[in-house]
């Protein structure tokens, strides 16, 4: 009974195998599945027992878009306007095309601008602005240019007058220097006209014109490191005055420069006559 029942089972079985192995075709006809199909029939077959995998279908991708050119105007620091420009000129350059050119010279036009606008306005601020105008402490304009020189000269002598109370000034010279030759009278002018009371020192033992008889020197430029003449120096009269020496300058100089130094020296502070 047991094999009677094994038989009938694989009868089905195999009866449901055959079933499958066919198909019927569009024509009602039976066709043979994939893989009873003769291998001969299909040239592009290439696996015996699986179907090939289906070919992928041809999708057109989209071709990256173009980065759109960066608008100087967009940009939003100094450093990026900067380095923008100067890629644009590097560009225009080294391959000056009317299109590189013309975008390196719109990039300048932009950067032009601003600058425009920047100035204007700091130039309204500083006139709104009394401790930001220059023109308040040095005029500019001729008409008070004029006032300040007189005021200035005012100053100066006073100055002069009032350094020459505390300090002398030494004048280095040499009987073979040309330029000390130039200073002497000078020196003598400014004597009569400021008051300035100098005291001649010769490395030579030489006089010069306005001071034919100087004194010698007794190691005094060698303790200053003055080997260059002729030299000025303001020095001290006594110690209440300091006892430091003050350089006025090397090398010829004209009256109104040494008046203006002594002022400089002994009456402002660093970056208040600028």
């Amino acid at each position: 009974m047991k094999i009677v029942s094994l038989h009938w089972s694989l009868a089905c079985l195999l009866s449901v195998m055959f079933a499958n192995a066919w198909a019927s075709g569009p024509d009602g006809k039976v066709e043979a599945r994939w893989w009873e199909q003769s291998i001969w029939n299909d040239p592009g077959r290439t696996y015996q027992w699986y179907p090939p995998d289906p070919l992928p279908k041809d999708v057109e991708k989209p071709l990256p878009a173009k980065p759109k050119p960066q608008d100087i105007r967009d940009l939003k620091t100094i450093k990026a306007i900067r380095e923008e420009l100067e890629r644009l000129k590097d560009v225009a350059v080294m391959t000056p095309t009317p299109d590189n050119v013309q975008r390196f010279l719109d990039a300048q036009q932009v950067v032009m601008d601003k600058s425009a606008v920047f100035a204007d306005i700091a130039r309204r601020v500083v006139w709104a602005t009394p401790g930001l105008d220059y023109g308040l402490r040095r005029p500019t304009n001729n008409a008070a240019i004029q006032t300040w020189k007189m005021q200035r000269q005012g100053d100066e002598q006073s100055a002069v007058a009032a350094a020459m109370r505390t300090h002398g000034l030494y004048f280095f010279m040499r009987g073979d220097c040309p330029y000390c030759h130039q200073l002497g009278p000078v020196l003598k002018y400014l004597e009569s006209a400021y008051g300035l009371e100098v005291f001649p020192i010769s490395l030579d033992g030489a006089g010069v014109p306005g001071y034919p008889t100087p004194r010698p020197d007794n190691g005094i430029a060698q303790l200053l490191g003055t080997s260059t003449v002729p030299a000025l120096y303001l020095m001290p009269r006594h110690p209440a005055a300091g006892d430091v020496p003050i350089p006025i300058g090397q090398g010829m100089l004209s009256a109104d420069e040494i008046v203006n130094r002594i002022y400089v020296l002994t009456q402002t502070q660093p970056g208040q006559a600028f």
